[in-house]
């Protein structure tokens, strides 16, 4: 087979944002994290599958297998699905209610 590439874990892309390694991103329908800084439209690659502690809505509290979803605007992981797209299931959700991080598998896509 002299048509496969990679198993596309990881992908050079374009950033749409400034953004951190650890940062979550989506572009289009891709949805992933950073693995390093870049600017906006710098190349970086980001991760699209994995288990990762990523920034969450501080208020709120997840059960683990609930799904998640991405709020391009305020560029958080939340519960909330309306407006938003989905991205993975929680694993656990940090410390009580002030937590900022939150587990998450996430599945590459931005559904």
């Amino acid at each position: 087979m002299n048509n496969y590439i990679h198993p596309g874990n990881t992908l050079s892309l374009s950033a749409p944002y400034e953004v951190n390694s650890g940062d979550c991103v989506q572009i289009g329908a891709i949805f992933g994290v950073a693995k390093s800084w870049a600017s906006l439209g710098e190349t970086v690659e980001v991760v699209t599958t994995g288990v990762f502690d990523v920034r969450k809505c501080p208020k709120q509290v997840w059960e683990i297998g609930e799904k998640l979803y991405w709020d391009n605007k305020d560029r958080k992981i939340t519960n909330l699905r309306i407006g938003n797209c989905f991205v993975g299931i929680a694993l656990e959700a940090g410390s009580g209610q002030s937590a900022e991080l939150g587990r998450i598998k996430i599945f590459g896509l931005a559904q």
